[in-house]
């Protein structure tokens, strides 16, 4: 081959190996955009979880306090003598059913904040594959700009890994 047919050819399979990384870069962006956005709706759901159970929480306060209120107006009712025994009765049946609600409500709460807590753990798997997806891609254009493949190998690493955990997010 002559000299020009080599540079040819050169220029070729350059251009050849530059079209793959820029084909590698748009694979692992798109896989990025789809574990960030996952990542985010994960951190909404969680947001609205923790609302939902600090407003649950927030209401067994308040039957909590309702109950004692009750308990301690039956007690100074009893205390009147048997005017106060009917209403003192009352009142401490209305304490009981108060005592019994909050007790569900806070059953309720935490398994509520348990749910916030696997969803944020998830959250978590997504933002770390976030990370790694975007190394990979930096290590692309590193790849781009020096020539060297090295770099572009790597990425594939940091692509899987990425990848991995992202999967891990789904399944945790």
């Amino acid at each position: 081959m002559e000299p020009q047919e080599l540079a040819e050819v050169s220029e070729k399979a350059h251009g050849k190996i530059e079209r793959s990384i820029g084909l590698t870069m748009a694979i692992v962006a798109a896989l990025l955009a789809s574990v960030t956005l996952m990542g985010h709706r994960l951190h909404t759901e969680e947001t609205v979880e923790q609302t939902k159970s600090a407003d649950g929480w927030a209401y067994y306060q308040a039957k909590n306090g309702r109950y004692h209120m009750y308990a301690a107006d039956a007690r100074l009712a009893e205390l009147i003598g048997a005017q106060g025994a009917a209403v003192g009765a009352e009142w401490t049946r209305t304490a009981e059913r108060e005592k019994k609600e909050a007790e569900e409500i806070r059953r309720s709460n935490e398994k509520l904040d348990e749910e916030t807590q696997t969803i944020a753990r998830r959250a978590t798997f997504f933002d770390a594959a976030e990370i790694c997806l975007e190394v990979a891609i930096v290590l692309c254009s590193i790849a781009l700009l020096t020539g060297s493949l090295l770099f572009w190998r790597i990425s594939f690493v940091g692509t899987a890994i990425g990848v991995a955990i992202a999967a891990m997010g789904f399944f945790k």
